[in-house]
């Protein structure tokens, strides 16, 4: 008997998130097993979990010029198969940046390494838009104060026990905001986990 559609298609406006007291403008969360074949045998491997939520940074609109900020933090991943058990090894604060003149307070680069000039235009919405022509700082480690997750980038990474959505903790792997002008600035995360046997 096929499903009706009212079991299946379920309001935005209804789902509640329990693990983080802000307001939210996305959430995703999905998993995979890895699977691998050698020779003539199927090797199961772990299950991981991901998990990419967004949200505002902050509930006034910006109006200064574009700025714009992000880390990818990289981990290690070493799977036991004998107990099933995934370890999580940080291999630095992570790869950072800030691009634009003026950026706001609470974000900061924890080591700033080279400044450069960088260009965006697009006349895809007519010869009136708005071109961004400004310089960008890359730099290693990342202090964020904005809402909805503040986090420093430090020696043990950065991990939340309980967002929500999914089991266990949670490494960050990837973080992004962006302020533009005439706009609530917007802050990005990407989780990822280990889902034990047996787990959902």
């Amino acid at each position: 008997m096929a499903e009706k559609a009212e079991q299946c298609c379920q309001l935005v406006g209804n789902l509640e998130i329990t693990g983080i007291d802000a307001c939210l403008f996305s959430v995703s969360y999905s998993s995979s097993t890895e699977v691998s074949l050698v020779g003539d045998c199927i090797i199961k491997g772990p299950t991981l979990g991901n998990v990419s939520i967004s949200g505002p940074a902050s509930t006034i609109i910006h109006s200064g010029c574009a700025v714009k900020a992000g880390v990818q933090i990289p981990w290690i991943r070493k799977y036991d198969c004998d107990n099933n058990d995934m370890v999580f090894i940080l291999t630095g604060h992570g790869k950072s940046f800030i691009s634009g003149d003026t950026v706001p307070p609470g974000i900061r680069l924890l080591q700033e390494l080279h400044t450069y000039p960088v260009m965006s235009a697009d006349s895809g919405s007519g010869p009136a838009s708005i071109y961004s022509d400004t310089t960008q700082t890359d730099g290693h480690g990342l202090e964020y104060l904005g809402t909805p997750i503040p986090f420093i980038t430090n020696s043990a990474g950065v991990i939340q026990s309980n967002i929500g959505v999914g089991t266990g903790d949670m490494y960050l792997q990837s973080f992004n905001v962006s302020y533009n002008p005439g706009a609530i600035p917007v802050a990005s995360y990407s989780f990822v986990f280990f889902i034990p046997e047996g787990e959902e």
